[in-house]
C-alpha cells in the first residue's frame, strides 16, 4: 500500500515534525529533485533509507538543513568556507566538509559529510520546525533516474515510506553540484 501524499500547501508542520522525530522515513520536494529523508540523527531510520534505496552502506548520503546557522552545530567549517556557503546557500549544491556531530552510519564512514540548504520554502520550514537536519538523498533506487515529480519515482520505494509531500515538479529538475570544499574540487 502506498504512503499517505500531502500536498505541500496543506501539510501540518507540526505534526509532520513529530513524524520525523518519531523515525519516520518520507519522501520529500526539494529545489533540485525529489528525496527520500529521515532524522539524520535517527540510525535506525538511516539504516532504513540504505535499504529502501538499495545503496551500500559505505556510500555515504548527504544532510539538508533550514540555514547555515543549524548546519554549523554539526560541521567544522573555516571561516572562508563558512562564507561561501552563507553566500551560495539555500540554493542547488551539495558541499563536502568536515563532519563533526553526525552519525558515522550517515557519512559512510568517512569523517566528512555532505550538506545543504535547499532553496524550498516549505521543506526547509519542517526542518526547523522538526529542529534536526534530515538526510537527503534522491528518491530513487541507487544508480537510477533520479525524479522530478512523485510520478518517476518506483512505486516500491513508495510503499516504503510513511509519508509523501507532493509539491508538483522539482523547480531544477536536476541533483544538486556537489563541491568539495577542502579541495575546492566540482565532483558533480
Amino acid at each position: 500500500m502506498m504512503a499517505e501524499i500531502i500536498e505541500v500547501g496543506k501539510a501540518d508542520l507540526p505534526s509532520l515534525s513529530r513524524r520525523v522525530k518519531a523515525g519516520e522515513v518520507f519522501i520529500y520536494p526539494t529545489d533540485t529533485v525529489y528525496g527520500i529523508g529521515c532524522d539524520a540523527l535517527n540510525e535506525e531510520s538511516v539504516g532504513r533509507i540504505f535499504e529502501i534505496k538499495q545503496r551500500p552502506r559505505d556510500n555515504p548520503l548527504s544532510v539538508a538543513f533550514w540555514d547555515v546557522s543549524q548546519l554549523l552545530r554539526y560541521v567544522s567549517l573555516g571561516d572562508e568556507q563558512e562564507a561561501l556557503l552563507s553566500k551560495k546557500l539555500p540554493g542547488p549544491y551539495t558541499f563536502i566538509v568536515k563532519n563533526k556531530a553526525l552519525p558515522r552510519v550517515v557519512t559512510g564512514g568517512l569523517d566528512t559529510i555532505g550538506v545543504r540548504v535547499p532553496d524550498h520554502g516549505p521543506i526547509r520550514e519542517l526542518i526547523r520546525e522538526a529542529d534536526t537536519p534530515i538526510v537527503t538523498t534522491s528518491a530513487n533506487i541507487s544508480g537510477e533516474k533520479t525524479p522530478c515529480s512523485i510520478h518517476e519515482i518506483p512505486y516500491s520505494l513508495l510503499q516504503q515510506v510513511g509519508f509523501i509531500i507532493d509539491a508538483g515538479s522539482c523547480k531544477l529538475g536536476r541533483p544538486s553540484e556537489v563541491i568539495d570544499l577542502a579541495t575546492g574540487e566540482k565532483l558533480r
